[in-house]
Protein backbone atom coordinates (compact mmCIF):
# COMPACT_ATOMS: atom_id res chain seq x y z
CA UNK A 1 0.00 0.00 0.00
CA UNK A 2 2.94 2.84 0.69
CA UNK A 3 3.30 3.22 -3.61
CA UNK A 4 -0.14 4.35 -3.03
CA UNK A 5 -0.13 6.27 -0.46
CA UNK A 6 2.97 7.94 -1.51
CA UNK A 7 1.20 9.03 -4.99
CA UNK A 8 -1.73 10.06 -3.37
CA UNK A 9 -0.04 12.22 -0.49
CA UNK A 10 2.19 13.39 -3.23
CA UNK A 11 -0.41 14.53 -5.20
CA UNK A 12 -2.51 16.25 -2.46
CA UNK A 13 0.43 18.12 -1.38
CA UNK A 14 2.54 19.28 -4.54
CA UNK A 15 0.13 21.59 -5.13
CA UNK A 16 -0.10 23.23 -1.85
CA UNK A 17 3.41 23.18 -0.89
CA UNK A 18 6.80 22.23 -2.47
CA UNK A 19 9.32 21.28 0.94
CA UNK A 20 6.65 18.61 2.30
CA UNK A 21 8.09 15.73 3.81
CA UNK A 22 6.42 12.00 4.26
CA UNK A 23 8.07 10.53 7.34
CA UNK A 24 7.61 6.38 7.12
CA UNK A 25 8.52 4.39 9.68
CA UNK A 26 8.84 0.91 10.02
CA UNK A 27 8.28 -0.84 13.21
CA UNK A 28 10.09 -3.85 13.02
CA UNK A 29 8.06 -5.48 10.12
CA UNK A 30 9.37 -8.86 8.42
CA UNK A 31 7.98 -8.28 5.32
CA UNK A 32 10.02 -6.30 3.20
CA UNK A 33 8.29 -3.08 3.84
CA UNK A 34 11.25 -1.09 4.26
CA UNK A 35 12.61 -2.03 1.01
CA UNK A 36 9.83 -0.59 -0.06
CA UNK A 37 10.32 2.88 2.39
CA UNK A 38 14.00 3.03 0.32
CA UNK A 39 12.85 2.93 -2.95
CA UNK A 40 10.55 5.43 -2.45
CA UNK A 41 12.91 7.40 -0.81
CA UNK A 42 15.25 6.96 -4.03
CA UNK A 43 12.67 8.46 -6.13
CA UNK A 44 12.30 11.09 -3.94
CA UNK A 45 14.12 12.39 -1.20
CA UNK A 46 11.17 13.99 0.78
CA UNK A 47 10.95 10.55 1.98
CA UNK A 48 12.53 9.79 5.23
CA UNK A 49 12.92 6.44 5.98
CA UNK A 50 12.84 5.07 9.72
CA UNK A 51 13.37 1.61 10.97
CA UNK A 52 13.07 0.33 14.31
CA UNK A 53 15.09 -2.43 15.21
CA UNK A 54 12.35 -4.30 17.50
CA UNK A 55 8.56 -3.91 17.69
CA UNK A 56 7.86 -0.73 20.00
CA UNK A 57 4.07 -0.04 19.20
CA UNK A 58 2.05 2.38 17.08
CA UNK A 59 2.18 5.38 19.70
CA UNK A 60 5.90 5.45 20.36
CA UNK A 61 6.48 5.26 16.31
CA UNK A 62 4.32 8.15 15.65
CA UNK A 63 6.00 9.98 18.44
CA UNK A 64 9.76 9.63 17.05
CA UNK A 65 7.99 10.32 14.16
CA UNK A 66 6.82 14.18 15.76
CA UNK A 67 10.37 14.40 17.27
CA UNK A 68 11.54 14.09 13.65
CA UNK A 69 9.44 16.49 12.07
CA UNK A 70 10.31 19.76 10.78
CA UNK A 71 7.27 21.46 8.89
CA UNK A 72 5.46 23.90 10.58
CA UNK A 73 2.20 21.76 10.80
CA UNK A 74 2.02 17.76 11.25
CA UNK A 75 -0.11 15.38 10.25
CA UNK A 76 -0.26 11.85 11.49
CA UNK A 77 -2.11 9.32 9.30
CA UNK A 78 -2.30 5.39 9.48
CA UNK A 79 -0.69 3.51 6.09
CA UNK A 80 -3.11 1.67 5.07
CA UNK A 81 -5.42 4.08 3.24
CA UNK A 82 -8.25 4.08 5.81
CA UNK A 83 -7.54 7.95 6.37
CA UNK A 84 -7.96 9.52 3.06
CA UNK A 85 -5.29 11.79 2.10
CA UNK A 86 -7.30 13.98 0.33
CA UNK A 87 -8.69 15.61 3.62
CA UNK A 88 -5.33 16.44 4.17
CA UNK A 89 -5.79 20.42 2.74
CA UNK A 90 -9.11 20.77 5.33
CA UNK A 91 -6.96 20.00 8.48
CA UNK A 92 -4.38 22.44 7.68
CA UNK A 93 -7.45 25.14 7.38
CA UNK A 94 -8.66 24.78 10.49
CA UNK A 95 -5.08 24.83 11.63
CA UNK A 96 -5.18 28.20 9.61
CA UNK A 97 -8.10 29.54 11.69
CA UNK A 98 -6.13 29.15 14.60
CA UNK A 99 -6.31 25.92 16.30
CA UNK A 100 -3.17 24.03 17.48
CA UNK A 101 -4.65 20.45 17.31
CA UNK A 102 -7.32 18.90 14.89
CA UNK A 103 -8.60 15.61 15.05
CA UNK A 104 -10.65 13.70 12.45
CA UNK A 105 -14.06 12.66 13.69
CA UNK A 106 -14.94 9.44 11.98
CA UNK A 107 -18.65 10.34 10.74
CA UNK A 108 -19.27 7.18 9.24
CA UNK A 109 -18.74 3.57 11.17
CA UNK A 110 -15.13 2.79 11.36
CA UNK A 111 -14.38 -0.22 9.11
CA UNK A 112 -13.29 -2.31 12.07
CA UNK A 113 -14.64 -5.41 13.62
CA UNK A 114 -17.27 -5.10 16.29
CA UNK A 115 -14.95 -5.81 19.51
CA UNK A 116 -12.81 -3.19 18.19
CA UNK A 117 -15.00 -0.66 17.82
CA UNK A 118 -16.47 -1.65 21.47
CA UNK A 119 -13.28 -1.44 22.98
CA UNK A 120 -12.17 1.53 20.89
CA UNK A 121 -15.73 2.89 22.61
CA UNK A 122 -15.11 1.77 26.14
CA UNK A 123 -10.96 3.62 25.64
CA UNK A 124 -12.64 6.86 24.75
CA UNK A 125 -15.13 6.47 28.02
CA UNK A 126 -11.71 5.75 30.24
CA UNK A 127 -9.95 9.21 28.25
CA UNK A 128 -12.87 11.41 29.36
CA UNK A 129 -13.05 10.45 32.70
CA UNK A 130 -9.23 9.93 33.08
CA UNK A 131 -8.23 13.05 30.89
CA UNK A 132 -10.48 15.10 31.52
CA UNK A 133 -11.70 15.05 27.58
CA UNK A 134 -14.98 16.62 26.71
CA UNK A 135 -16.97 14.29 25.61
CA UNK A 136 -18.26 16.00 22.64
CA UNK A 137 -14.03 15.96 21.56
CA UNK A 138 -13.66 12.69 19.06
CA UNK A 139 -10.06 10.66 18.83
CA UNK A 140 -8.68 9.31 15.96
CA UNK A 141 -5.25 8.50 14.59
CA UNK A 142 -6.05 11.34 11.88
CA UNK A 143 -4.70 14.18 13.06
CA UNK A 144 -2.95 17.79 12.33
CA UNK A 145 -0.84 20.29 14.39
CA UNK A 146 1.06 22.90 14.83
CA UNK A 147 4.66 22.70 14.92
CA UNK A 148 4.80 23.89 19.02
CA UNK A 149 2.31 20.95 19.90
CA UNK A 150 4.36 18.73 18.49
CA UNK A 151 7.22 19.55 20.03
CA UNK A 152 5.01 19.65 23.25
CA UNK A 153 4.07 16.09 22.94
CA UNK A 154 7.82 15.27 21.94
CA UNK A 155 8.95 16.33 25.44
CA UNK A 156 7.82 13.13 27.08
CA UNK A 157 10.58 10.75 27.74
CA UNK A 158 9.09 7.60 29.36
CA UNK A 159 8.63 4.11 28.86
CA UNK A 160 5.16 3.58 27.99
CA UNK A 161 3.54 6.56 25.22
CA UNK A 162 0.33 7.26 25.02
CA UNK A 163 -0.86 10.03 22.23
CA UNK A 164 -4.09 11.10 24.04
CA UNK A 165 -2.09 11.77 27.15
CA UNK A 166 0.54 13.49 25.46
CA UNK A 167 -2.03 16.11 23.37
CA UNK A 168 -3.88 16.87 26.43
CA UNK A 169 -0.87 17.46 28.19
CA UNK A 170 0.84 19.69 25.75
CA UNK A 171 -2.48 21.92 24.18
CA UNK A 172 -5.17 23.36 25.73
CA UNK A 173 -8.47 22.16 25.26
CA UNK A 174 -9.80 25.40 23.65
CA UNK A 175 -6.79 25.03 20.87
CA UNK A 176 -8.03 21.67 20.26
CA UNK A 177 -10.74 20.60 17.70
CA UNK A 178 -12.79 18.07 15.56
CA UNK A 179 -12.86 17.66 12.01
CA UNK A 180 -15.42 15.26 9.99
CA UNK A 181 -13.83 12.99 8.07
CA UNK A 182 -14.51 9.07 6.72
CA UNK A 183 -12.61 5.78 7.37
CA UNK A 184 -12.00 4.08 4.75
CA UNK A 185 -11.88 0.35 3.84
CA UNK A 186 -8.35 -0.98 4.38
CA UNK A 187 -6.76 -1.43 0.54
CA UNK A 188 -5.39 -4.76 1.96
CA UNK A 189 -4.61 -6.65 4.38
CA UNK A 190 -5.77 -6.50 7.99
CA UNK A 191 -5.15 -5.00 11.35
CA UNK A 192 -2.57 -6.18 13.81
CA UNK A 193 -4.37 -4.73 16.40
CA UNK A 194 -5.05 -7.72 18.82
CA UNK A 195 -7.54 -7.52 22.17
CA UNK A 196 -4.40 -8.07 24.04
CA UNK A 197 -2.69 -5.15 22.66
CA UNK A 198 -5.56 -2.89 23.04
CA UNK A 199 -5.91 -4.20 26.67
CA UNK A 200 -2.17 -3.22 26.83
CA UNK A 201 -2.22 0.00 25.83
CA UNK A 202 -5.49 0.44 27.58
CA UNK A 203 -3.43 -0.01 30.80
CA UNK A 204 -1.07 2.86 29.90
CA UNK A 205 -3.67 5.20 30.29
CA UNK A 206 -5.53 3.71 33.48
CA UNK A 207 -1.79 2.96 34.94
CA UNK A 208 0.40 5.26 33.95
CA UNK A 209 -1.91 8.28 33.80
CA UNK A 210 -3.86 7.77 36.29
CA UNK A 211 -4.12 6.67 40.02
CA UNK A 212 -7.35 4.70 39.46
CA UNK A 213 -6.41 1.53 40.47
CA UNK A 214 -4.60 2.49 43.82
CA UNK A 215 -7.27 4.60 44.42
CA UNK A 216 -9.66 1.34 44.22
CA UNK A 217 -7.51 -0.68 46.01
CA UNK A 218 -7.63 1.95 48.67
CA UNK A 219 -11.57 2.14 49.02
CA UNK A 220 -12.09 -1.76 48.64
CA UNK A 221 -9.78 -1.55 51.54
CA UNK A 222 -11.67 0.49 53.33
CA UNK A 223 -14.78 -1.34 52.57
CA UNK A 224 -13.40 -4.61 53.93
CA UNK A 225 -12.24 -2.34 56.94
CA UNK A 226 -15.57 -1.62 57.92
CA UNK A 227 -17.11 -4.70 57.19
CA UNK A 228 -14.98 -6.58 59.53
CA UNK A 229 -15.91 -4.20 62.11
CA UNK A 230 -19.84 -4.77 61.51
CA UNK A 231 -18.84 -8.77 60.83
CA UNK A 232 -16.81 -8.16 64.69
CA UNK A 233 -19.81 -7.10 66.45
CA UNK A 234 -22.33 -9.75 65.51
CA UNK A 235 -19.78 -12.12 66.63
CA UNK A 236 -19.34 -10.60 70.26
CA UNK A 237 -22.86 -10.13 70.40
CA UNK A 238 -23.88 -14.03 69.20
CA UNK A 239 -21.18 -14.67 71.80
CA UNK A 240 -22.76 -12.70 74.76
CA UNK A 241 -26.38 -14.09 73.35
CA UNK A 242 -25.84 -17.76 72.84
CA UNK A 243 -22.11 -18.40 74.19
CA UNK A 244 -18.92 -19.72 73.00
CA UNK A 245 -19.25 -22.24 70.55
CA UNK A 246 -17.03 -24.11 67.66
CA UNK A 247 -19.45 -23.25 65.12
CA UNK A 248 -18.47 -20.43 62.34
CA UNK A 249 -15.54 -22.27 61.53
CA UNK A 250 -16.62 -22.42 57.82
CA UNK A 251 -17.14 -18.48 58.20
CA UNK A 252 -13.51 -18.28 59.08
CA UNK A 253 -12.29 -19.67 56.46
CA UNK A 254 -13.74 -17.80 53.72
CA UNK A 255 -13.10 -14.87 55.03
CA UNK A 256 -9.55 -15.52 55.45
CA UNK A 257 -9.37 -16.08 52.09
CA UNK A 258 -11.57 -13.90 50.87
CA UNK A 259 -9.31 -11.17 52.74
CA UNK A 260 -6.18 -12.57 51.67
CA UNK A 261 -7.30 -12.54 47.93
CA UNK A 262 -8.05 -8.71 48.62
CA UNK A 263 -4.19 -8.47 49.74
CA UNK A 264 -2.99 -10.63 46.89
CA UNK A 265 -4.83 -7.92 44.62
CA UNK A 266 -3.71 -4.68 46.40
CA UNK A 267 0.14 -6.10 46.06
CA UNK A 268 -0.79 -6.91 42.59
CA UNK A 269 -1.84 -3.53 41.42
CA UNK A 270 1.20 -2.00 43.71
CA UNK A 271 3.62 -4.18 42.00
CA UNK A 272 2.25 -3.19 38.51
CA UNK A 273 3.22 0.35 39.80
CA UNK A 274 6.46 -0.91 41.11
CA UNK A 275 7.72 -2.77 38.37
CA UNK A 276 6.91 -0.26 35.35
CA UNK A 277 8.88 2.30 38.04
CA UNK A 278 11.65 0.10 37.54
CA UNK A 279 11.21 -0.03 33.67
CA UNK A 280 11.40 3.75 33.68
CA UNK A 281 14.73 4.01 36.07
CA UNK A 282 16.37 1.63 33.87
CA UNK A 283 14.95 3.08 30.65
CA UNK A 284 17.41 2.63 27.33
CA UNK A 285 15.31 4.22 25.30
CA UNK A 286 12.01 4.52 23.96
CA UNK A 287 12.43 3.93 20.39
CA UNK A 288 15.01 1.19 19.04
CA UNK A 289 15.68 2.72 16.15
CA UNK A 290 18.06 0.81 13.97
CA UNK A 291 18.55 2.60 10.78
CA UNK A 292 17.98 6.39 9.36
CA UNK A 293 17.13 7.84 6.09
CA UNK A 294 16.50 11.83 6.93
Amino acid sequence: MLPTLYARIKAVLDPLVTDWELILIDDASNDGTFDVILSLRNEDARVKAIRFARNMGQHSATLHGLRRSKGDCVVTLDDDLQNPPEEIPRFIARLDDGYDLVIGRITNEKKHSFFRNLASQLVQNLICRILGKPRSLALSSYRCMSSRAAKGMSAYSGAHAYMPALMFGAVPQDRICNLDVEHHARMDGRSHYTLRKLLKLSSYLVVNHSSIPLRFVTAWGIFLSLASVVYAGFVVLDVLVSGSSVRGWPTLVVLLSFLSGSILMGMGVLGEYIGRLVVESSYRGQTAVFEEHL
